[in-house]
Protein backbone atom coordinates (compact mmCIF):
# COMPACT_ATOMS: atom_id res chain seq x y z
CA UNK A 1 0.00 0.00 0.00
CA UNK A 2 1.44 3.43 -0.69
CA UNK A 3 1.94 5.37 2.31
CA UNK A 4 -0.25 8.38 1.08
CA UNK A 5 -3.11 5.62 1.58
CA UNK A 6 -1.49 4.06 4.48
CA UNK A 7 -2.17 7.05 6.59
CA UNK A 8 -5.35 8.13 5.25
CA UNK A 9 -6.36 4.40 6.85
CA UNK A 10 -4.91 5.88 9.66
CA UNK A 11 -6.48 8.80 9.18
CA UNK A 12 -9.62 7.28 9.00
CA UNK A 13 -9.30 5.00 11.83
CA UNK A 14 -8.36 7.78 14.14
CA UNK A 15 -11.57 9.36 15.50
CA UNK A 16 -13.26 5.49 16.07
CA UNK A 17 -11.58 2.28 16.78
CA UNK A 18 -7.57 4.03 16.69
CA UNK A 19 -4.87 2.94 15.27
CA UNK A 20 -1.10 1.72 16.97
CA UNK A 21 2.60 3.30 16.22
CA UNK A 22 4.58 0.24 16.53
CA UNK A 23 8.61 0.43 17.27
CA UNK A 24 8.57 3.64 18.58
CA UNK A 25 12.12 4.86 19.74
CA UNK A 26 10.82 7.07 22.32
CA UNK A 27 13.61 9.40 25.26
CA UNK A 28 13.02 8.06 28.52
CA UNK A 29 12.95 11.71 29.62
CA UNK A 30 9.64 12.11 27.77
CA UNK A 31 7.86 8.86 28.31
CA UNK A 32 8.13 8.81 32.20
CA UNK A 33 9.19 12.47 33.08
CA UNK A 34 12.63 12.20 34.25
CA UNK A 35 15.39 14.68 33.86
CA UNK A 36 17.84 15.07 30.94
CA UNK A 37 20.13 12.58 33.33
CA UNK A 38 18.67 10.25 32.42
CA UNK A 39 19.35 9.18 29.34
CA UNK A 40 18.35 7.32 26.43
CA UNK A 41 15.91 6.07 24.49
CA UNK A 42 12.94 3.08 24.89
CA UNK A 43 11.19 1.14 22.20
CA UNK A 44 7.42 1.23 22.90
CA UNK A 45 3.87 0.87 20.68
CA UNK A 46 1.21 3.42 21.20
CA UNK A 47 -2.24 3.73 20.08
CA UNK A 48 -4.13 6.71 19.11
CA UNK A 49 -8.00 7.61 19.43
CA UNK A 50 -9.84 10.23 19.49
CA UNK A 51 -6.70 12.60 19.57
CA UNK A 52 -5.26 10.77 22.26
CA UNK A 53 -2.52 8.50 23.03
CA UNK A 54 -5.09 5.75 24.48
CA UNK A 55 -2.18 2.85 25.45
CA UNK A 56 1.76 3.03 25.72
CA UNK A 57 3.24 -0.82 25.64
CA UNK A 58 6.69 -1.11 26.67
CA UNK A 59 8.85 -3.19 24.58
CA UNK A 60 9.32 -5.60 27.45
CA UNK A 61 6.07 -5.99 27.79
CA UNK A 62 5.17 -7.04 23.88
CA UNK A 63 5.34 -10.63 24.56
CA UNK A 64 2.41 -10.52 27.08
CA UNK A 65 0.68 -7.70 25.61
CA UNK A 66 0.58 -9.35 22.27
CA UNK A 67 -2.61 -10.53 22.03
CA UNK A 68 -4.10 -6.86 23.18
CA UNK A 69 -1.72 -5.20 20.39
CA UNK A 70 -2.98 -8.01 17.55
CA UNK A 71 -6.59 -6.85 17.90
CA UNK A 72 -6.64 -5.98 13.86
CA UNK A 73 -6.35 -2.27 14.14
CA UNK A 74 -4.59 -0.26 11.26
CA UNK A 75 -0.76 0.14 12.62
CA UNK A 76 2.37 1.81 11.08
CA UNK A 77 5.39 0.63 11.82
CA UNK A 78 8.15 2.95 12.65
CA UNK A 79 10.96 0.50 12.68
CA UNK A 80 12.72 2.04 15.62
CA UNK A 81 11.93 5.60 14.20
CA UNK A 82 12.33 8.52 17.08
CA UNK A 83 8.89 9.96 18.24
CA UNK A 84 8.98 13.00 20.27
CA UNK A 85 6.22 15.34 21.62
CA UNK A 86 5.51 18.51 19.33
CA UNK A 87 7.96 20.98 19.73
CA UNK A 88 7.56 24.04 22.03
CA UNK A 89 9.68 27.09 20.71
CA UNK A 90 9.56 29.78 23.65
CA UNK A 91 11.37 32.86 22.00
CA UNK A 92 11.17 34.01 18.61
CA UNK A 93 10.01 37.07 16.57
CA UNK A 94 7.26 37.30 14.34
CA UNK A 95 7.42 40.54 13.86
CA UNK A 96 10.98 41.06 12.35
CA UNK A 97 10.89 37.86 10.51
CA UNK A 98 11.75 37.89 6.73
CA UNK A 99 12.70 41.37 6.05
CA UNK A 100 16.12 40.28 5.21
CA UNK A 101 15.24 40.64 1.83
CA UNK A 102 14.83 44.19 1.94
CA UNK A 103 17.43 44.91 4.57
CA UNK A 104 19.89 42.96 3.58
CA UNK A 105 22.41 41.58 6.12
CA UNK A 106 23.79 44.51 8.39
CA UNK A 107 27.23 42.11 8.37
CA UNK A 108 27.24 43.82 12.11
CA UNK A 109 26.77 42.73 15.60
CA UNK A 110 23.60 43.18 18.23
CA UNK A 111 23.42 47.41 17.47
CA UNK A 112 23.93 47.53 13.82
CA UNK A 113 20.86 44.39 13.84
CA UNK A 114 18.54 47.09 15.98
CA UNK A 115 19.64 49.76 13.87
CA UNK A 116 18.95 47.86 10.42
CA UNK A 117 15.25 46.73 12.16
CA UNK A 118 14.14 50.01 13.16
CA UNK A 119 14.85 52.05 9.72
CA UNK A 120 12.52 49.12 8.27
CA UNK A 121 9.46 49.68 10.57
CA UNK A 122 8.55 51.84 8.33
CA UNK A 123 7.34 49.48 6.02
CA UNK A 124 5.66 47.40 8.84
CA UNK A 125 1.33 48.21 7.99
CA UNK A 126 -0.58 45.24 8.97
CA UNK A 127 -0.46 43.91 5.90
CA UNK A 128 2.73 43.75 5.46
CA UNK A 129 3.11 41.72 9.15
CA UNK A 130 0.44 39.90 8.58
CA UNK A 131 1.81 38.43 5.30
CA UNK A 132 5.41 38.15 7.31
CA UNK A 133 4.06 36.56 10.09
CA UNK A 134 1.40 33.84 8.88
CA UNK A 135 4.40 32.97 6.60
CA UNK A 136 6.54 32.55 9.73
CA UNK A 137 3.65 30.53 11.59
CA UNK A 138 3.03 28.01 8.20
CA UNK A 139 6.27 27.20 8.51
CA UNK A 140 6.46 26.71 12.21
CA UNK A 141 3.88 24.47 12.15
CA UNK A 142 5.35 21.99 9.16
CA UNK A 143 8.32 21.81 11.01
CA UNK A 144 6.01 20.12 13.94
CA UNK A 145 5.53 23.20 16.53
CA UNK A 146 2.54 23.08 18.74
CA UNK A 147 3.25 26.26 20.45
CA UNK A 148 5.12 29.12 20.71
CA UNK A 149 5.67 32.42 21.94
CA UNK A 150 6.80 35.50 19.74
CA UNK A 151 8.20 38.44 21.42
CA UNK A 152 6.46 42.16 19.53
CA UNK A 153 8.80 45.44 20.05
CA UNK A 154 6.63 47.82 21.70
CA UNK A 155 8.66 51.33 21.56
CA UNK A 156 6.75 53.49 23.68
CA UNK A 157 3.18 53.85 25.91
CA UNK A 158 0.95 53.01 22.90
CA UNK A 159 0.44 49.30 21.54
CA UNK A 160 2.13 48.76 18.53
CA UNK A 161 0.42 47.49 14.91
CA UNK A 162 2.27 44.17 15.63
CA UNK A 163 0.28 43.38 18.99
CA UNK A 164 -2.97 43.26 16.78
CA UNK A 165 -1.77 41.69 13.87
CA UNK A 166 -0.16 39.13 16.16
CA UNK A 167 -3.35 38.47 18.34
CA UNK A 168 -5.42 38.48 15.03
CA UNK A 169 -3.41 35.48 14.50
CA UNK A 170 -3.70 33.78 18.01
CA UNK A 171 -7.27 33.42 16.80
CA UNK A 172 -6.64 32.47 13.43
CA UNK A 173 -3.98 29.70 14.64
CA UNK A 174 -5.61 28.46 17.77
CA UNK A 175 -6.32 25.25 16.48
CA UNK A 176 -2.94 24.49 15.15
CA UNK A 177 -0.30 26.66 17.26
CA UNK A 178 -1.08 28.31 20.74
CA UNK A 179 0.74 31.45 20.17
CA UNK A 180 2.29 33.70 23.04
CA UNK A 181 2.60 36.95 22.59
CA UNK A 182 4.87 38.94 24.50
CA UNK A 183 5.45 42.56 24.95
CA UNK A 184 9.16 43.54 24.36
CA UNK A 185 9.90 47.32 25.40
CA UNK A 186 12.58 49.24 26.65
CA UNK A 187 12.99 49.59 30.62
CA UNK A 188 13.38 53.18 29.95
CA UNK A 189 9.59 53.21 29.46
CA UNK A 190 8.93 51.83 33.04
CA UNK A 191 10.47 54.89 34.49
CA UNK A 192 7.36 56.67 33.93
CA UNK A 193 4.73 54.76 36.28
CA UNK A 194 1.31 55.93 33.87
CA UNK A 195 3.54 54.69 30.87
CA UNK A 196 4.17 51.78 32.47
CA UNK A 197 0.55 50.70 33.75
CA UNK A 198 -0.87 52.06 30.51
CA UNK A 199 1.61 48.80 29.10
CA UNK A 200 0.80 46.24 31.40
CA UNK A 201 -3.05 46.84 31.36
CA UNK A 202 -2.94 46.19 27.63
CA UNK A 203 -0.46 43.58 28.05
CA UNK A 204 -3.00 42.25 30.76
CA UNK A 205 -6.62 42.63 28.41
CA UNK A 206 -4.85 40.65 26.39
CA UNK A 207 -3.78 37.88 28.90
CA UNK A 208 -0.45 38.60 27.63
CA UNK A 209 2.85 38.30 28.75
CA UNK A 210 5.05 41.21 29.99
CA UNK A 211 8.70 41.62 28.60
CA UNK A 212 11.98 43.99 28.75
CA UNK A 213 15.08 43.95 28.16
CA UNK A 214 17.77 44.83 30.59
CA UNK A 215 21.12 45.26 30.42
CA UNK A 216 24.02 46.78 32.52
CA UNK A 217 22.77 50.31 32.69
CA UNK A 218 22.30 52.72 36.16
CA UNK A 219 19.06 52.03 37.39
CA UNK A 220 18.47 48.85 36.54
CA UNK A 221 17.30 47.39 39.81
CA UNK A 222 14.44 50.13 40.49
CA UNK A 223 13.92 49.47 36.97
CA UNK A 224 13.28 45.51 37.51
CA UNK A 225 11.49 46.27 40.56
CA UNK A 226 8.83 47.88 38.61
CA UNK A 227 8.35 45.64 35.78
CA UNK A 228 7.86 43.16 38.42
CA UNK A 229 5.43 45.08 40.31
CA UNK A 230 3.13 45.83 37.26
CA UNK A 231 3.09 41.85 36.88
CA UNK A 232 2.34 41.56 40.47
CA UNK A 233 -0.78 44.09 40.26
CA UNK A 234 -2.13 42.32 36.89
CA UNK A 235 -1.60 39.29 37.35
CA UNK A 236 1.19 38.27 34.33
CA UNK A 237 3.98 36.14 33.81
CA UNK A 238 7.22 37.52 32.61
CA UNK A 239 10.24 37.03 29.81
CA UNK A 240 13.22 39.41 29.96
CA UNK A 241 15.98 39.76 27.09
CA UNK A 242 18.56 39.90 29.74
CA UNK A 243 22.46 40.69 29.45
CA UNK A 244 22.87 39.83 25.84
CA UNK A 245 26.02 40.79 25.77
CA UNK A 246 30.04 39.62 26.68
CA UNK A 247 30.48 42.07 28.92
CA UNK A 248 31.78 40.57 32.68
CA UNK A 249 28.90 42.03 34.07
CA UNK A 250 25.91 40.45 35.26
CA UNK A 251 24.26 43.23 37.06
CA UNK A 252 20.66 43.10 35.10
CA UNK A 253 20.59 39.03 35.75
CA UNK A 254 21.53 39.82 39.78
CA UNK A 255 18.28 42.43 39.45
CA UNK A 256 15.86 39.74 38.15
CA UNK A 257 17.19 36.79 40.18
CA UNK A 258 16.23 38.80 43.65
CA UNK A 259 13.15 40.55 42.10
CA UNK A 260 11.93 36.89 41.35
CA UNK A 261 12.93 35.82 44.93
CA UNK A 262 11.47 38.35 46.30
CA UNK A 263 8.07 38.30 44.83
CA UNK A 264 7.97 34.42 44.61
CA UNK A 265 7.42 34.64 41.39
CA UNK A 266 10.40 32.69 39.59
CA UNK A 267 8.18 30.02 37.98
CA UNK A 268 6.70 32.87 35.97
CA UNK A 269 10.17 34.49 34.97
CA UNK A 270 12.16 33.27 31.39
CA UNK A 271 15.44 35.16 31.16
CA UNK A 272 16.08 35.19 27.48
CA UNK A 273 20.62 34.64 26.29
CA UNK A 274 21.95 35.41 29.04
CA UNK A 275 25.49 35.84 27.22
CA UNK A 276 27.17 37.32 30.14
CA UNK A 277 26.56 33.85 32.14
CA UNK A 278 29.43 32.55 29.53
CA UNK A 279 32.28 35.05 30.08
CA UNK A 280 31.85 35.77 33.63
CA UNK A 281 34.30 34.00 36.52
CA UNK A 282 33.24 30.44 36.93
CA UNK A 283 32.17 31.37 40.71
CA UNK A 284 29.74 34.07 39.45
CA UNK A 285 28.90 32.23 37.37
CA UNK A 286 28.05 29.26 39.43
CA UNK A 287 26.59 31.67 42.37
CA UNK A 288 23.64 32.79 39.80
CA UNK A 289 22.84 29.31 38.22
CA UNK A 290 22.32 28.05 41.75
CA UNK A 291 20.24 31.06 42.31
CA UNK A 292 18.35 30.36 39.00
CA UNK A 293 17.31 26.84 40.02
CA UNK A 294 16.62 27.87 43.49
CA UNK A 295 13.69 30.58 42.91
CA UNK A 296 12.84 28.32 39.34
CA UNK A 297 13.05 30.58 36.57
CA UNK A 298 14.21 29.37 33.14
CA UNK A 299 17.23 30.05 31.21
CA UNK A 300 16.35 29.97 27.27
CA UNK A 301 19.46 29.92 25.66
CA UNK A 302 19.22 31.15 21.48
CA UNK A 303 22.32 29.75 19.90
CA UNK A 304 21.26 30.53 16.34
CA UNK A 305 21.16 34.49 16.84
CA UNK A 306 23.73 34.46 19.53
CA UNK A 307 26.55 32.74 17.59
CA UNK A 308 25.76 34.90 14.37
CA UNK A 309 25.86 38.13 16.26
CA UNK A 310 28.10 38.02 19.38
CA UNK A 311 31.47 38.78 19.11
CA UNK A 312 31.36 40.23 15.81
CA UNK A 313 33.99 41.92 14.35
CA UNK A 314 35.02 43.08 10.98
CA UNK A 315 37.87 41.50 9.81
CA UNK A 316 38.43 38.81 12.63
CA UNK A 317 36.88 35.39 13.45
CA UNK A 318 35.10 35.24 16.65
CA UNK A 319 36.88 34.21 19.69
CA UNK A 320 33.84 33.10 21.94
CA UNK A 321 30.16 31.85 21.16
CA UNK A 322 28.14 34.03 23.16
CA UNK A 323 25.87 31.47 25.21
CA UNK A 324 24.83 30.56 28.65
CA UNK A 325 27.10 27.53 29.82
CA UNK A 326 23.99 25.33 29.19
CA UNK A 327 26.25 21.84 31.08
CA UNK A 328 26.70 23.57 34.04
CA UNK A 329 23.34 25.49 34.26
CA UNK A 330 22.35 20.89 33.87
CA UNK A 331 24.38 20.23 36.58
CA UNK A 332 23.34 22.99 39.30
CA UNK A 333 19.13 22.13 38.11
CA UNK A 334 18.40 25.01 36.31
CA UNK A 335 15.52 24.46 34.10
CA UNK A 336 16.72 24.99 30.32
CA UNK A 337 15.03 25.64 26.91
CA UNK A 338 16.09 26.74 23.53
CA UNK A 339 14.58 28.61 21.28
CA UNK A 340 14.37 29.90 17.66
CA UNK A 341 14.54 33.47 18.40
CA UNK A 342 15.14 35.17 14.34
CA UNK A 343 14.70 34.40 11.26
CA UNK A 344 15.70 36.32 8.31
CA UNK A 345 16.32 39.49 9.78
CA UNK A 346 19.35 41.35 10.69
CA UNK A 347 19.52 39.74 13.82
CA UNK A 348 20.09 36.61 12.33
CA UNK A 349 19.00 36.29 7.76
CA UNK A 350 18.65 32.86 8.05
CA UNK A 351 16.67 30.31 9.99
CA UNK A 352 13.30 28.53 9.68
CA UNK A 353 11.86 28.47 13.27
CA UNK A 354 12.47 24.56 13.36
CA UNK A 355 13.31 23.45 16.76
CA UNK A 356 15.03 19.98 15.60
CA UNK A 357 17.59 22.23 14.09
CA UNK A 358 18.30 24.53 17.04
CA UNK A 359 18.53 21.19 19.06
CA UNK A 360 20.79 20.17 16.40
CA UNK A 361 23.21 23.48 16.03
CA UNK A 362 23.40 23.76 20.55
CA UNK A 363 24.36 20.41 20.66
CA UNK A 364 27.86 20.93 18.21
CA UNK A 365 27.73 24.58 19.50
CA UNK A 366 27.70 23.93 23.17
CA UNK A 367 28.99 20.31 23.44
CA UNK A 368 25.36 18.60 24.43
CA UNK A 369 25.74 15.04 24.02
CA UNK A 370 23.33 12.99 22.89
CA UNK A 371 20.91 16.15 22.52
CA UNK A 372 17.97 13.57 22.17
CA UNK A 373 18.36 10.86 24.57
CA UNK A 374 19.75 13.53 27.06
CA UNK A 375 18.83 17.45 25.74
CA UNK A 376 15.05 16.53 24.49
CA UNK A 377 13.42 18.56 26.91
CA UNK A 378 14.71 21.74 26.09
CA UNK A 379 12.39 21.88 22.74
CA UNK A 380 9.39 20.02 24.63
CA UNK A 381 8.70 19.38 27.60
CA UNK A 382 10.21 22.55 29.96
CA UNK A 383 9.30 25.43 27.50
CA UNK A 384 6.05 23.69 27.76
CA UNK A 385 5.94 23.94 31.24
CA UNK A 386 7.70 27.52 31.48
CA UNK A 387 4.96 29.00 28.90
CA UNK A 388 2.00 27.25 31.17
CA UNK A 389 1.20 25.37 28.58
CA UNK A 390 -2.21 22.59 29.54
CA UNK A 391 -0.31 19.81 28.68
CA UNK A 392 3.66 19.17 29.68
CA UNK A 393 4.47 17.00 26.31
CA UNK A 394 5.18 14.20 28.18
CA UNK A 395 4.11 11.10 26.90
CA UNK A 396 1.46 9.35 29.20
CA UNK A 397 -1.55 7.36 28.40
CA UNK A 398 -4.20 10.24 28.02
CA UNK A 399 -1.90 12.92 26.68
CA UNK A 400 -3.32 14.82 23.00
CA UNK A 401 -1.62 12.96 20.26
CA UNK A 402 0.21 15.58 19.27
CA UNK A 403 3.76 13.94 18.19
CA UNK A 404 6.78 14.22 15.43
CA UNK A 405 7.68 11.30 14.10
CA UNK A 406 11.74 11.01 12.42
CA UNK A 407 13.05 8.11 10.62
CA UNK A 408 16.00 9.20 12.39
CA UNK A 409 16.72 6.09 15.18
CA UNK A 410 18.83 8.29 17.49
CA UNK A 411 20.47 11.54 17.84
CA UNK A 412 23.78 10.12 15.47
CA UNK A 413 21.25 9.88 12.54
CA UNK A 414 18.71 13.03 13.37
CA UNK A 415 21.17 14.94 13.82
CA UNK A 416 23.22 14.11 10.29
CA UNK A 417 20.48 14.90 8.34
CA UNK A 418 17.65 17.69 8.04
CA UNK A 419 14.67 15.11 8.15
CA UNK A 420 13.01 16.69 5.54
CA UNK A 421 11.14 13.38 5.75
CA UNK A 422 9.51 13.74 9.24
CA UNK A 423 5.93 13.38 9.68
CA UNK A 424 3.77 15.38 11.65
CA UNK A 425 0.89 13.88 13.55
CA UNK A 426 -1.93 16.15 15.37
CA UNK A 427 -4.49 15.41 17.47
CA UNK A 428 -4.32 11.97 16.26
CA UNK A 429 -4.64 12.70 12.46
CA UNK A 430 -1.28 12.66 9.81
CA UNK A 431 -0.94 16.26 8.93
CA UNK A 432 0.73 17.47 5.57
CA UNK A 433 4.21 18.87 5.84
CA UNK A 434 4.56 20.81 3.43
CA UNK A 435 6.75 24.26 3.95
CA UNK A 436 5.69 27.69 1.96
CA UNK A 437 7.75 28.82 -0.51
CA UNK A 438 9.61 31.85 -0.18
CA UNK A 439 8.51 33.21 -3.32
CA UNK A 440 5.49 34.11 -1.85
CA UNK A 441 6.35 36.76 -0.11
CA UNK A 442 7.66 38.44 -3.01
CA UNK A 443 3.75 38.42 -4.00
CA UNK A 444 2.06 39.81 -1.14
CA UNK A 445 -1.80 38.86 -2.22
CA UNK A 446 -0.46 35.34 -3.18
CA UNK A 447 -0.27 34.15 0.32
CA UNK A 448 -2.25 36.54 2.78
CA UNK A 449 -4.55 33.48 3.22
CA UNK A 450 -3.24 30.65 2.61
CA UNK A 451 -2.73 27.22 4.50
CA UNK A 452 0.26 25.18 3.54
CA UNK A 453 -0.95 22.49 5.86
CA UNK A 454 -3.90 20.57 6.07
CA UNK A 455 -4.91 16.81 7.27
CA UNK A 456 -3.38 14.27 4.75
Amino acid sequence: MAMADELKRLNEAAGREGYWLHRASVPRALAVGQRMSKAGLSRCSLKVRAGRIERIVPAVEHEAAARDIADGLPSLDLDGGLLVCAWVDAHTHLDKGHISPRTGECGGGLLAAIAATQADAAHWTPDDLARRMAFSLRSAYAHGTRAMRTHIDWVSADAPPAWEVAHALQRDWRDRIELQCAALCPPELFAHAGDGERIARAVANRRAVLGAFVYPMAGVEKLVDRVFALAERFDLWLDFHVDEHLQPNVDATRAILAAARRTGMGHRVLCGHCCSLGVVASATADELLAEFASVGATIVSLPFTNLYLQDRQALRAPRMRGLAPLREAHTQGVKLALASDNHRDPFLPFGDLDPLQTLALASYAAHLEQPFERWIQTVTTTPATALGLPWDGVLREGAPADLVLLRARDSMEACSRPQADRRIVRAGRFVETVLPDYRELDAPQRCTSARATHPA
